[in-house]
């Protein structure tokens, strides 16, 4: 009865140790049969995953636009004594006809050295008009991807902006580029090599 009564006042005794339940090994494959797949890798983030445009590539971007209106003669450049490699003539009817091709050599001896970007983080496209080249825009492409800048006056400073920005540039740098993937006489640089939606 002492045996009782002590086993009721000590309480159940304590329970084994339990090791965790074996991981079953998975079965082996059948004999020739290919090697099920490794585990897939997490996602990658989204080229571009800040949201904003390298500093570098701004800066190359802005540089390249302002190298080509130099050389092109566009943003009244030539009024500030820049000589370019186009001839354009003068104003209303002096003004001459310039060709694509013109445009292309003219562009092309100007953005062959100095911008390791191009092609790689951005690219650049030259709409042209009847009379000749009508203005440069630069379009990120790669990480810099969503981004442009546009020609503007000497005094303006051309920054990028995001194509998707609700702002009133983000709307003109969109149509902008759906207008100059358009066109077929858009000049692009690298040939062959455009940004488009």
């Amino acid at each position: 009865m002492w045996l009782v009564l002590a086993a009721l006042l000590m309480g159940p005794a304590p329970a084994a140790p339990t090791s965790p339940p074996a991981v079953a090994a998975p079965a082996p494959s059948p004999a020739g049969a290919p090697p099920a797949p490794p585990a897939a890798a997490p996602a990658s983030p989204a080229p571009n995953a800040t949201g904003k445009l390298a500093p570098a590539v701004s800066k190359e971007m802005i540089e390249a636009i302002l190298a080509l209106n130099k050389s092109l003669g566009l943003e009244s450049w030539p009024a500030r004594g820049v000589q370019p490699c186009l001839d354009r003539g003068g104003q209303g009817i002096t003004a001459k006809e310039v060709t694509p091709e013109d445009t292309k050599k003219c562009a092309t001896s100007m953005i062959t050295k100095g911008f390791p970007g191009l092609g790689k983080t951005y690219v650049l496209a030259i709409p042209m008009a009847s009379i000749g080249p009508v203005t440069v825009i630069a379009f990120g492409i790669g990480d810099s991807s969503g981004w442009a800048a546009y020609s503007c006056d000497p005094e303006r400073k051309c920054n990028p902006v995001k194509l998707a920005a609700p702002s009133k540039w983000g709307k003109r740098m969109a149509e902008r580029q759906t207008k100059a993937c358009a066109d077929t006489n858009t000049l692009w640089f690298p040939e062959g090599q455009k940004s488009c939606p």
